[in-house]
């Protein structure tokens, strides 16, 4: 099968599927047998505009939109009743539903499909030295589409951002809810969690354990992602943690309070990258070489 994705000048997408089929030597009798009625019911699926309802809302049974995703639905969207919607609780469920009752702070829904996704076997982390000039809307949009699990944001001796706690809870609040318009965009079943910014050297009170911790280092003995990545039993971890630092690197304090935390560094080659540049191509790397 081959198939093409093309995005047009709305952002929406449309995908055509093309098969192709070479009877195996011998077997006069092998043909393909194309799902193209599932391929066009997905791919008419996938056009449907997408909202959240908050787990401890989704009641398959009665499902509805409120407050703002009531709003944006009503009059963003201007969805009424009889349109077909799609709906999912950042918790892997996810419902087709038919609009049946709607004002602007409530629509009620109809299901007429369900489904969970399952949650991805594999746990990233990222950890985020915030960058300048508003580039972290940039890195927190395209790690949920790489399927990050969390977003952590830091401030270093270096990062140029600085905030007290008020700013850092409106942050945020205003990152989360990027997040979640990056799930509605890309089809994520899996809401990230981002935390409050928060000083790098107190992040780790609060981290997880993980599997395998690394820190992009300019250092002489920073090691390539590739050759750690190779390594005996590396290809097992569940849980991994990126730190990613500011347009100045971390200190020589910060490497060494990340290696004391059991973060490896990591040599992303021999060109200086930007801050959005290394966070993307690691996520990228991690997701395809362990969620496999």
């Amino acid at each position: 099968m081959i198939t093409e994705l093309s995005i047009t000048s709305n952002h929406s997408c449309q995908i055509v599927c093309n098969w192709r089929w070479s009877a195996p030597p011998g077997n006069k009798h092998a043909r393909a047998v194309a799902s193209s009625g599932r391929i066009a019911h997905a791919a008419a699926r996938m056009s449907l505009p997408r909202f959240h309802i908050p787990p401890e809302d989704w009641e398959p049974g009665s499902l509805a939109l409120t407050e703002d995703e009531a709003r944006h639905c009503t009059q963003v969207m201007r969805r009424g009743v009889g349109d077909e919607v799609a709906a999912f609780d950042g918790a892997g469920n996810w419902a087709i539903c038919r609009i049946t009752g709607s004002t602007r702070q409530r629509v009620e829904l109809a299901r007429e499909s369900t489904g969970a996704t399952p949650r991805p076997p594999f746990a990233l982390t990222l950890v985020q030295a915030i960058p300048k000039a508003g580039n972290m809307e940039l890195i927190i949009e395209k790690a949920v589409e790489l399927g990050v699990n969390a977003i952590v944001p830091v401030m270093t001796g270096r990062t140029v951002v600085k905030l007290d706690a008020k700013e850092a809870e409106r942050k945020r609040d205003k990152w989360q809810r990027l997040a979640l318009e990056a799930c509605k965009q890309c089809g994520q079943n899996w809401l990230p969690k981002i935390e409050a910014p928060t000083a790098f050297e107190r992040v780790w009170q609060t981290l997880p354990a993980h599997d395998l911790r690394l820190i992009a280092a300019i250092q002489e003995d920073s090691r390539p992602l590739k050759a750690i990545l190779e390594e005996p039993g590396i290809r097992g971890a569940r849980t991994a943690m990126i730190a990613i630092g500011p347009e100045g690197d971390f200190t020589p304090e910060e490497y060494a309070l990340a290696r004391a935390q059991g973060c490896r560094p990591v040599s992303l080659g021999p060109i200086i990258l930007r801050v959005e540049t290394a966070a993307l191509y690691c996520l990228s790397v991690l997701a395809h070489e362990l969620r496999t």
